[in-house]
């Protein structure tokens, strides 16, 4: 009977080793897996949650494009042109251009100072004061033409704080729309991602309107330099083309 109870034993050690050979091997406890970032899923809950999102998105793609717009067409070499003005004032003051002439170098060159300079000398052989006068006048198109464009930022930073509140004013009313038949703990989680969600909406649009008011503020500064730097040359272009430089220039060639 020993023997039979010891073969017995023998049988179900081995049958219970054999299933749990069987079965997989037991891992150790891992840690919580950590919620991954769906991109999708964002998006949908942006699209969703606070469509005003939308409307800021295109402002901040507005204000982007025109301040690189601005970047462009308002560098130094393309308004004064160091080497045209250089030349034309050379060439002008050692007597090498005439009207004519000068007119034609002033429209070979397509900038600002190019197109002042064509108006100082259509008015060739006038007085100094009003070559001066009708420059005022006809140059503010170049002063207006230097300015295009910054509205648009101006535009910009006052639309990005506005377009955020009324964003965040509709996420949280979405916010507590959605607490509606809820009860328990989800209540809280719920109302606090929609208020942090809505918050969203704030935060953008003041980083909209603060890069506005930068840029907008940094391109009216270049614009004043710039037409300080204009209005310098352009006295010197009227004090070469006007009468009283002829008048200068004849009595030195008489001599005493």
């Amino acid at each position: 009977m020993s023997g039979s109870r010891i073969s017995l034993v023998l049988i179900l050690a081995l049958f219970l080793g054999t299933r749990a050979w069987g079965q997989a091997p037991a891992k150790p406890s891992d840690p919580p897996a950590r919620p991954g970032v769906d991109r999708q899923g964002v998006m949908r809950l942006v699209a969703r949650a606070n469509p005003m999102l939308w409307p800021l998105v295109v402002c901040s793609i507005v204000t982007v494009g025109y301040v690189l717009e601005r970047m462009v067409a308002l560098r130094r070499e393309r308004v004064i042109p160091s080497e045209f003005v250089e030349r034309f004032l050379e060439r002008l003051s050692s007597g090498k251009l005439d009207r004519e002439r000068a007119l034609e170098l002033c429209r070979a060159h397509d900038s600002p100072a190019a197109r002042v300079f064509a108006m100082v000398v259509s008015a060739w052989g006038q007085s100094g004061a009003n070559i001066r006068a009708m420059v005022s006048h006809d140059a503010a198109g170049e002063v207006v033409e230097l300015k295009r464009n910054l509205r648009v930022l101006s535009a910009t930073a006052t639309l990005g704080p506005l377009l955020g509140l009324l964003g965040t004013v509709v996420g949280i009313i979405q916010a507590f729309d959605a607490l509606g038949g809820r009860v328990g703990p989800s209540r809280g989680e719920v109302l606090a991602q929609g208020i942090s969600l809505a918050l969203v909406a704030t935060a953008f649009g003041l980083v909209v309107a603060v890069v506005s008011v930068a840029f907008y503020y940094f391109f009216l500064n270049r614009v004043d330099v710039l037409l300080r730097e204009l209005d310098d040359q352009t006295r010197r272009v009227v004090d070469l083309v006007s009468i009283e430089s002829h008048r200068t220039a004849a009595a030195e060639r008489r001599g005493p």
